[in-house]
Parts: structure tokens; sequence; C-alpha cells
């Protein structure tokens, strides 16, 4: 019965963490700002929100829940996503 626990306990960890979509650390809401804010940006005219969003997650992911520098996160991550731009 003992093996049965640790066996089910295993396997409820395992799901948990495979199923289970990842969280991020920063506040939704920094992500609702950061895109409002590009998108009012003049030199991306043009550029698809999902684009934008792209760039703001991914900048947050390296700032906010990774520790990054501000300036080479932003670089990296607008490289990225913007990278069909002109």
């Amino acid at each position: 019965m003992h093996s049965f626990g640790i066996t089910s306990l295993i396997c409820f960890l395992y799901f948990t963490f495979v199923f289970l979509p990842a969280a991020n650390a920063y506040p939704e809401e920094q992500l609702k700002e950061c895109i409002a804010s590009a998108m009012q940006n003049p030199n991306i005219t043009g550029v698809s929100e999902e684009s934008v969003k792209n760039y703001c997650d991914c900048a947050l992911d390296l700032i906010v829940d990774q520790g990054k520098e501000r300036r080479e996160s932003g670089y990296e991550c607008a490289l990225n996503s913007f990278k069909n731009l002109n």
C-alpha cells in the first residue's frame, strides 16, 4: 500500500509539471502596460499587436523573471520579435 502512495505522488507531480502552463513572475498588468506603451511608439507603426505582445513577454521574462539587464534584454527581444521589419 505504501508503494502505491509514492507512485501516485510521483505521477501527480509529473503531470503537474508537464501539463500545467508555465507561470510568469511578472504581473499580467505589467504585460498590458508594456503592450499599450509600445503600441504608441511611432517607430513600430504597422507592427502587429501579436509581435508587440511577444516582445513584451520576452522582455518582461528576461528582466523581471530572470533578473537580466534591461537594455540588453530589450535589444535581444526586439531582434527576435521584430526581425521581419525593415
